[in-house]
């Protein structure tokens, strides 16, 4: 159901100060029928104020439909129960939406300190829909006479996926158990909204101050520039201040020849959360760990791992760890072969070999340069954002027949934009917004949002999404256009991979939007594929001065340099899935020490050398204590293993942007929501499970083997039949 998913996105809402609520309540936005292009929201009549009684209201609204089934005297019925409670809670879906997307990317403190105030009453009012006893006896009613019932595939799955999440919601826990869960799952609202802002906290805070251009030697231009304007907008001359935010830390890290300041930056990082400030996270992991699992035995599983994969198509711990163990030991290993290479460059540079986490960028720069002649910062001259995001509007195009048209709508923040997409007969899909660059109240990293899913009406017309895409991008320098990394150019096909899903959708009832956790991430993964194909390069990749395409030199240099440092970033990126699925699997909690659970976990058990830390470390690792990725940061590699087998079908078909491959895509996964187990889906498109050689090849793990010419090689299925 889609008012579970917002349940689970608590991670926004917002409050008005008492003295102007009133007044602002009486012209809430919320309350009238939108006029703006596309029913996009007002943001330019959306104040702070409007959030709450907007909400409120919302609760109450929906509430009072959920009254209105339960009391309907007719006999249950699809259309009376399931579709009805599909359809409910309009207002507070719209109203949410609006403010957990602006609350993520555009936050203040008003609108954090709120979000402790409303996270609680959001969480006890889908509790009290979850835990009605009367409203579960007639979903039971209906879910039991499906087999007699006259209803499509949609329906028949709609009503099982809406038993399935009450009964995983607690309805048939009984009233003392009720209870319980009531007060975890309040508890447990507000320490991910906490979590999230202390950790915002502790990134906005960081500063790097430089007083001498010697302490700057080796960083380019364009990101001291930066640093500059940074110490300018703080009230400094003549310095430079280098932040958190990856546009900034990166590159300070990749070309900065002060070691001293590269371990200050680096550090600053890995000890967000874990200061002993007022923005400790240490004890809300603790806590948060102690009520999951408590949570977990009262759903009679034996840890919280357990309980969240159930409904995921990995389904076990076990599963997840098979897959996880199959990547760790070529990973590391690769990744020591690795620190040997850069150990010896940074010895014969400085007659020592100690060799520190803080070295590893700077240290694989030189090797990039020097071993595949591929340097970053003439690389970035190719990518400059207009490039880029006309690149994934091409390949949309040459995929499926996208337009993308410029459009004027109200914007939460000037740095916005927004597309009207147009389908390739010309009929609207959908709109979608950027907004790509830092600053300060943005959460980090890169996510893609709604605030309106696609659907249909009860007139069966199809209601179009509305997708925003949000991004941390290197900001324009000066006159210049923003000039992106290749990792970032990866990003962006990535979040938009995400859109295309959501803008695609035909799913008609809104409870079927959803997909497992280790398959939302296939049609976002797929996309990056095509990001460093010649052919794609040839396309879109074009010198921001001269206009010229991509030289074949360099675009070949590209593809050999494509398994570069592939051990440590696959390295890093399992650490982090096994510490998540590690802290999650704990079946009796006891209090323990964030730093000494991952080093016992991952150095001593596993053997995870000093040089590399996992890609997050607990006390700000977001995806798993203030987003959805708790017990599923693994879904990456499941679904890369996915991705890259899917990829496949383009190249077996002998073209990339072969168009009936492309729409075999489309109808069989993009368009699908969850209309079936993702296992399912796969099989449609594919015709056959996944196999983990693709993966494993392109990160280097393993060489390819070429099939004899009367043979064909043998898949090795990762991910698990359909149950």
């Amino acid at each position: 159901m889609r008012f579970f998913l917002i349940a689970a996105f608590m991670t926004a809402v917002l409050s008005a100060g008492s003295g102007c609520e009133k007044k602002q309540a009486d012209a809430n936005p919320f309350f009238t029928v939108w006029d703006t292009p596309f029913g996009v929201p007002p943001f330019d009549k959306i104040k702070n104020g409007h959030y709450k009684p907007a909400i409120e209201k919302g609760i109450a609204d929906h509430a009072a439909e959920i009254d209105s089934i339960v009391a309907n005297p007719d006999a249950p019925s699809f259309e009376n129960v399931i579709a009805a409670l599909d359809r409910s809670g309009e207002l507070l879906k719209k109203a949410y939406a609006a403010f957990a997307q602006v609350k993520a990317a555009d936050s203040n403190d008003e609108l954090q300190e709120a979000d402790l105030a409303i996270a609680p009453a959001v969480s006890a009012h889908y509790d009290d829909i979850y835990l009605n006893d009367r409203l579960f006896e007639k979903i039971s009613a209906v879910h039991e006479q499906i087999g007699g019932m006259a209803l499509s595939a949609e329906q028949v799955r709609l009503t099982e996926q809406t038993y399935k999440q009450f009964v995983r919601a607690g309805a048939q826990l009984n009233a003392r158990q009720k209870e319980r869960l009531r007060d975890i799952n309040r508890e447990l609202s507000l320490l991910s909204v906490r979590f999230g802002n202390n950790l915002l906290a502790e990134t906005r805070d960081f500063t790097l101050v430089v007083e001498s251009s010697k302490d700057i030697s080796g960083v380019p231009q364009t990101v001291t520039d930066a640093a500059a304007d940074k110490a300018k907008e703080m009230g400094m001359t003549d310095k430079w201040v280098f932040t958190l935010s990856p546009p900034s830390m990166i590159p300070f890290l990749t070309y900065a020849e002060n070691r001293g300041l590269r371990e200050k930056l680096y550090t600053g990082y890995v000890k967000r959360g874990n200061n002993g400030n007022q923005f400790d996270n240490r004890q809300i992991v603790n806590d948060i760990i102690r009520l999951r699992t408590e949570k977990a035995r009262l759903m009679d599983y034996p840890s919280y791992a357990a309980f969240v994969l159930d409904d995921r198509m990995a389904k076990t711990p076990e599963r997840v760890y098979d897959l996880l163990d199959k990547l760790w030991k070529p990973a590391l290993d690769t990744a020591k072969r690795e620190l040997e290479t850069l150990r010896a460059i940074k010895a014969k540079e400085t007659q020592d070999s100690a060799f520190a986490a803080w070295d590893w960028r700077y240290y694989a720069e030189k090797v990039r340069k020097s071993q595949y002649n591929l340097d970053q910062t003439s690389l970035n001259l190719y990518f400059s954002l207009d490039n880029v995001r006309s690149g994934v509007f091409q390949l949309s195009n040459r995929l499926w027949g996208l337009t993308f048209r410029p459009v004027s709508v109200p914007v939460y923040n000037k740095e916005c934009s927004a597309y009207e997409v147009l389908d390739k007969d010309n009929t609207h899909l959908g709109v979608l917004y950027f907004d790509l660059y830092p600053r300060d109240g943005k959460r980090g990293g890169a996510w893609c949002g709604t605030f309106r899913e696609a659907s249909y009406g009860t007139d069966g017309k199809r209601i179009a999404p509305i997708v925003t895409i949000v991004c941390n991008f290197t900001r324009p320098n000066g006159s210049d256009p923003a000039q992106l990394t290749l990792d970032e150019t990866e990003t962006l096909f990535h979040e938009f991979g995400h859109a295309l899903h959501k803008l695609f959708s035909q799913v008609r009832y809104a409870g079927l939007n959803r997909v497992e956790r280790d398959f939302v991430e296939l049609p976002s993964q797929i996309m990056e594929n095509w990001a460093t194909e010649p052919e794609m390069l040839r396309l879109y990749a074009k010198h921001l001065v001269s206009g010229e395409p991509m030289p074949e030199s360099l675009i070949r240099k590209i593809r050999k340099s494509r398994q570069f440092n592939q051990g440590f970033a696959t390295t890093e990126l399992v650490a982090a899935a096994l510490s998540d699925i590690d802290i999650h699997t704990i079946e009796d909690y006891k209090p323990f020490d964030p730093e000494a659970f991952e080093k016992e976990a991952l150095n001593d058990k596993r053997g995870l050398i000093g040089q590399i830390e996992p890609r997050y470390r607990y006390p700000y690792f977001n995806h798993i204590f203030n987003s959805g990725y708790a017990a599923g940061y693994y879904g990456y590699l499941w679904a890369e293993v996915l991705d890259r087998d899917a990829f496949e079908a383009f190249v077996e078909s002998g073209d990339i942007f072969d168009k009936a491959t492309a729409l075999s895509f489309r109808k069989n996964i993009l368009e699908r929501g969850g209309t079936q187990d993702g296992a399912e889906l796969y099989r449609n498109f594919r015709g056959k499970d996944p196999d983990i050689t693709p993966m494993m090849v392109k990160r280097g793990l393993i060489k390819p083997v070429e099939p004899a010419a009367d043979s064909v090689a043998a898949a090795t299925p990762v991910v698990p039949q359909a149950q």
